[in-house]
């Protein structure tokens, strides 16, 4: 009986390898944005094929890093699942480390003195940076 069935499944089990193996996987790339005193740091995930948009990600308050993780203990890595979830699905993103934190933390004498006006100017860094390495033009979604 249990031969039986493993001659069933073994089939069903090796082209579902095949499939799972010959899916490229996306392409994970280190990137930089300008800041004030040190670069802004991040990362890239591309999907390997037909890349349809690009979405940058950036972490909540407090010390929240880019792949969602902070020091008060939170391992979840929300914004890693995240990326790579919409990388299947043919959308690029480019998690980032904000102004004063985590590799980003050159970029500021005080990371605590950092204002909204200075994470608005670091998006539009970022969203240069999107462009010019993916090519991929920044478009704001209309309203219904």
């Amino acid at each position: 009986m249990i031969r039986r069935l493993l001659n069933l499944l073994a089939p069903v089990v090796l082209s579902t390898a095949a499939v799972a193996a010959s899916a490229a996987a996306p392409v994970e790339t280190y990137v930089q944005a300008p800041g004030p005193l040190g670069p802004l740091k991040g990362t890239m995930l591309s999907p390997a094929l037909d890349l349809v948009a690009m979405m940058l990600i950036i972490p909540g308050s407090g010390p929240t890093d880019r792949d969602g993780n902070n020091p008060l203990g939170v391992r979840a890595t929300t914004y890693k699942l995240l990326a790579e979830g919409l990388a299947e699905r043919g959308i690029g993103t480019v998690r980032i480390d904000k102004r004063g934190m985590f590799a980003s933390g050159a970029a500021v004498a005080d990371a605590n003195a950092v204002t909204i006006d200075d994470y608005v100017a670091d998006v539009a860094a970022w969203i240069a940076v999107i462009r010019r390495e993916t090519g991929v033009p920044w478009r704001l979604a209309a309203r219904p």
